[in-house]
């Protein structure tokens, strides 16, 4: 069962015996059988691990167990009772603190009566509870279960800030001799129009990693070069507009809002019309989505494209007409063990990898070559002691025999799962409610952890830090495969194998599907006595919620995907779902709720983003248990109702790209707020409104009567890890912004701060000095320099801030004001006349600076060199300017004295350089001493004549540079960039560049002189063997390979 019997009785312990102790059960006179409930629990809790491995061969066990967690399910919902009513008494203006202490009534009569008459009811449910707890204690014995050792709480090892994650890639000559045969097979030439070629195997063998490799090939990219490359995940069910407006996006189109296949259909055609493109369909299990949705529309790009597929089946590649069909075969033992030691061993570590070889190929052979299999067991050794008797206990599992899993899952996998600690397997059990290849975001996976419940915190860790940390874990245990398009790890997808399983393990509970499949899954089980909780439905065609959605009383989840048709929700949904923890709504076409929202009083995560909603009930107030509340890019709610200040639970508030014109006034009181995205500052007084964007007047009664919240109400929420603000050219005063107090906020994290850039400025163009006024101007410099951040502080972004310097605790000459600081975004600073010192910030890691119009010059004081510090900039390894459209060849200057203590950018491995026209030199400081410098881009640099003497660079991209008339003097380069630099004489120094690319200016012949080097015998460029010449490429030793040198 999703809902695994062991983590969730830990986490009943802990409510009732907190219950038990609180007043409000006191008040409600529960205390008694609440603790009686605890102590049957516990006696039940030491059999659990053992019912848990049981339950799937044994039905006799799996009942016990679906029992028992129906009750727990009614016990979590009797004590968020007991604890909301309890409060509400509490919290009641007739209640006197005298009164817990007291054995007369001192409520009013009708508060009285309604006490009496909850506490009768509430008191029958938990004894109706213990009785029916009695029973399945009876039942115990006959089970033969086996009591387990006690095991403290799991906690997650993973540090929050790096992944543990190993690049892995399946090894072996095996998928190399394939990748280089399907290659050429794709380059050839072919009579049929439209050639496919299918990648055949089972499940978990390597068809995707095989489509990667051919994807990302280099060879193959050259000859279908500058064409739409593809990838396009299928899945079982697929959705048609999804797939539809995949394809347009990747083609270069944009689909915007449209889900119709009646307008994207025409769409695709004409983006792709007279245009060879390279498509791969990834895990296709139904032709249809060829020979019925692609086919058509795509058929009137040009003939000689290419279609690569990959499928479990072959019959699905021969009804798509498949050209050439190739079966993947397993992997060698020798590959396995390979892999194996590529996840485990670190450097150093031969004599383990010794120790531990027989035992691990014994490992290996049990995977059968699968390298869905392999990896996911190597998740499981590296979390094992590097010992033989440790790795024996892997190999004499008992999950590698199980045998009623899922077509395709094997043993290993189901090992995998079983290895993970009882906190994980839920979490784990739970992903399975998302569509297949879906991109799974962590914080979408921690919130809704933390709403199930499924996140404790023992020793005051904030529980959004456990659940990264449970996140990480699986990420290590390789059963979620992160995105390479996300940082750190925080987008993942989930292999369907490994999907399948948590379907199978949660199969009773929990339903994905669309509303067909859901009504059949209903009436199958219309004999059985189980719930449904959890319910993700799937369905892009569905207007309206079914009736039978309504009758699935005990859910606790509910999402809805893909469902752009959905406009409306029945007015009871929610009185007949009360026990719903999370409910997800985002990209309906919804624009109202009923008010029987408040009635969802169990409610931890509620999510509309993206939807046109336009107004929230007051009954939201009702909500006490609500965690989190996403609202962003809702466009046309204009304001939060005042029910919101009731959310006393609430955690994080989400309501970034919502044009809001203010929060409610009393935001403040929500004491466990720790993210806030999108704090809107109204500007109730003389703040700059004028000539700002969207200067919409206020019309909103909210800010008639002052009704928002000010900046001073973030003093009092003292748990916030993550702030953005939004329109701070509003805040009236520098007393108005001294009052948030940010600099009191010691666990803020995450800080960005935005002002509405003035209408009269475009994407083409700067705010200027007259878009604002003297006083407005000195007025926002004020502000922010009260703004002052905490030190804990690692991330600060700052967007259209129009001093004329920047705040002090940012100029000042130190480190110690935000020693932490890792990542730093300055933003369309345009009136700013000098950078900060941020040199000294000694763990930055990543800088842009864009829109900086003011400043003509990077001086000695963006460094402060001459203090005391032996490094400047010393972890620093991404460093951009860019749209700098006054700053001249005026840097630092690197002094001999400062050359013999200290050094400079010793960790920059990129720099970039864009739109900075009147830039005539780089600083010879960052040549010489920005030694682990790799790559260097610039463009629009229309006075930079010259670039020099960078000996370990490796790719220098040079584009848009109307006056560059040399390169020279870069020894180690392998890749050279130049786009329409025309003035370009001479490119001297680069023997070791391998791959040169130019557009087609420079690719007309007779090559520019700088390419041919007229007058030599040797070539200019000894090791270059790749020329890309606008739409084609070539290569050293083919016939067509242009001459790069003219004869004497």
């Amino acid at each position: 069962m999703a809902m695994m019997a062991e983590a969730f009785v830990s986490k009943l312990f802990e409510m009732l015996l907190t219950s038990a102790t609180q007043e409000a059960a006191k008040i409600l006179g529960v205390p008694d059988e609440i603790k009686k409930l605890h102590r049957r629990l516990k006696r039940i809790q030491v059999v659990l691990a053992d019912a848990e491995n049981r339950r799937f061969e044994n039905p006799v066990i799996n009942l016990w167990l679906n029992e028992l967690r129906d009750l727990m399910y009614d016990a979590d919902d009797i004590i968020d009772e007991c604890r909301i009513e309890g409060e509400k008494l509490l919290n009641s203006n007739s209640f006197s603190s005298r009164c817990v202490r007291s054995v007369r009534c001192c409520y009013p009569p009708i508060a009285c009566m309604h006490k009496v008459r909850f506490h009768c009811k509430i008191g029958k449910r938990i004894r109706d509870l213990n009785r029916r707890l009695d029973e399945l204690a009876k039942d115990k014995p006959d089970l033969n279960l086996t009591p387990a050792p006690h095991h403290d709480h799991h906690k997650s090892g993973i540090s929050r800030r790096t992944s543990p994650v190993v690049e892995l890639e399946i090894v072996g000559e095996k998928i190399e001799n394939d990748t280089r045969m399907l290659g050429d097979l794709l380059i050839k030439e072919h009579k049929k129009e439209f050639p496919i070629f299918a990648i055949v195997g089972m499940g978990g063998i390597g068809k995707t990693t095989l489509a990667h490799k051919i994807y990302n090939d280099e060879n193959l990219r050259d000859n279908f070069h500058r064409m739409p490359w593809i990838w396009l995940p299928v899945s079982e069910d697929f959705s048609e507009s999804d797939l539809l407006r995949s394809i347009i996006r990747q083609a270069g189109g944009d689909p915007g809002e449209d889900n119709e296949k009646e307008v994207l259909e025409p769409m695709l055609r004409q983006i792709i019309t007279k245009k060879k493109f390279f498509l791969i369909l990834d895990d296709v299990w139904d032709a249809r989505v060829w020979n019925e949705l692609l086919r058509k529309p795509l058929q009137i790009g040009l003939a000689d494209s290419r279609i690569l597929i990959t499928t479990r089946n072959i019959n699905v590649a021969k009804q798509m007409s498949a050209t050439y069909s190739h079966m993947v075969e397993k992997l060698s033992r020798e590959d396995g063990w390979s892999l194996i030691c590529k996840m485990v061993f670190g450097e150093g570590d031969e004599q383990n990898m010794r120790v531990l070889s027989d035992v691990g190929m014994k490992i290996v052979g049990k995977c059968d070559g699968l390298p869905l299999a392999l990896k996911t067991i190597g998740g499981v050794l590296r979390t094992k002691a590097k010992r033989p008797l440790e790795w024996e206990k892997v190999l004499s599992s008992p999950a590698w025999s199980f045998a009623k899993l899922p077509e395709g899952v094997r043993g290993a996998l189901y090992l995998s799962y079983q290895d993970l600690p009882s906190p994980l397997k839920q979490c784990y059990a739970c992903l399975s409610l998302f569509p297949e290849d879906y991109l799974i975001f962590g914080i979408q996976f921690v919130n809704s952890c933390i709403a199930e419940g499924f996140v404790t915190s023992e020793d005051d860790t904030p529980m959004e830090d456990v659940g990264e940390g449970y996140w990480k874990e699986l990420v290590q245990r390789n059963l979620l495969q992160p995105d390479p398009n996300w940082y750190d790890d925080q987008g993942c997808r989930m292999h369907d194998l490994l999907r399948s399983l948590a379907q199978h393990i949660a199969q009773e509970e929990c339903f994905i599907g669309d509303a067909q499949a859901f009504e059949g899954k209903i009436k199958a089980s219309s004999s059985s006595s189980i719930r449904l909780r959890r319910l993700s439905i799937v369905d892009e065609k569905l207007e309206t919620i079914p009736d039978l959605i309504m009758e699935q009383t005990s859910l606790r989840t509910l999402l809805f995907f893909h469902t752009p048709l959905i406009h409306g929700l029945p007015e009871d949904l929610f009185r007949k779902l009360r026990s719903l923890r999370v409910l997800d709504l985002s990209g309906t076409t919804i624009n109202n709720l009923p008010t029987s929202l408040g009635d969802l009083v169990h409610l931890r995560s509620l999510d509309l983003h993206s939807t046109p909603i336009r107004d929230i009930p007051e009954s939201i107030g009702n909500l006490r248990n609500l965690q989190f509340l996403t609202l962003h890019n809702c466009k046309y709610l204009h304001s939060l109702p005042n029910g919101v200040l009731g959310l006393i639970s609430l955690r994080n508030l989400d309501v970034t790209d919502t044009p809001l014109d203010g929060l409610p006034m009393g935001i403040g009181r929500l004491q466990q707020l720790n993210v806030i995205r999108g704090f809107v500052v109204n500007g109730g007084g003389e703040g700059r409104r004028s000539r700002v964007g969207d200067d919409r007047k206020q019309k909103h009664k909210g800010h008639q009567h002052g009704r928002f919240c000010t900046l001073e109400e973030l003093k009092s929420l003292s748990q916030l890890r993550i702030i953005s603000i939004c329109n701070l050219e509003r805040v009236s005063n520098r007393a108005e912004a001294r009052a948030a107090a940010l600099e009191a906020q010691h666990h803020l994290l995450d800080l960005r701060m935005y002002c509405t850039l003035p209408s009269s400025s475009s994407d083409m163009q700067q705010p200027r000095a007259n878009d604002y006024e003297e006083e407005e101007i000195k007025r926002i410099g004020e502000v922010f320099e009260e703004l002052c951040p905490p030190p804990c502080l690692e991330l600060v972004e700052i967007f259209g801030y129009f001093g004329h310097e920047f705040p002090s605790w940012m100029r000042t000459p130190s480190s110690s004001l935000l020693p932490n600081l890792r990542r730093l975004y300055l933003n369309n600073c345009a009136l700013c006349r000098r950078l900060p010192p941020l040199g000294l910030l000694q763990q930055l890691d990543y800088l842009w600076i864009e829109g900086a119009s003011a400043i003509t010059s990077i001086g000695r004081e963006f460094l402060l060199l001459g203090s005391c510090f032996s490094s400047y900039f010393p972890k620093l390894e991404i460093l951009g300017f860019e749209d700098m459209p006054n700053w001249e060849d005026r840097w630092w200057r690197w002094e001999e004295e400062d050359n013999q203590t200290t050094s400079l950018l010793p960790s920059l491995k990129k720099l970039a350089i864009k739109e900075c026209p009147k830039l005539k030199s780089l600083p010879e400081s960052l040549l010489c001493d920005a030694t682990a410098l790799k790559v260097l881009a610039i463009e629009g640099a229309h006075r930079l004549t010259e670039v020099k003497n960078l000996h370990f660079l490796l790719e220098l991209i040079l584009k848009n540079n109307s006056s560059l008339e040399r390169v020279s003097n870069f020894p180690a380069l392998k890749y050279l960039e130049i786009y329409h630099c025309g003035e370009l004489k001479g490119v001297d120094g680069v023997d070791a560049v391998e791959h040169i690319q130019l557009d087609d200016q420079e690719a007309e012949f007779p090559p520019a002189k700088w390419l041919v080097g007229a007058g030599e015998e040797q070539p200019r460029f000894p090791s270059l063997n790749k020329l890309t010449l606008y739409e084609k490429i070539y290569r050293r030793g083919l016939p067509d390979w242009p001459m790069t040198h003219h004869p004497r």
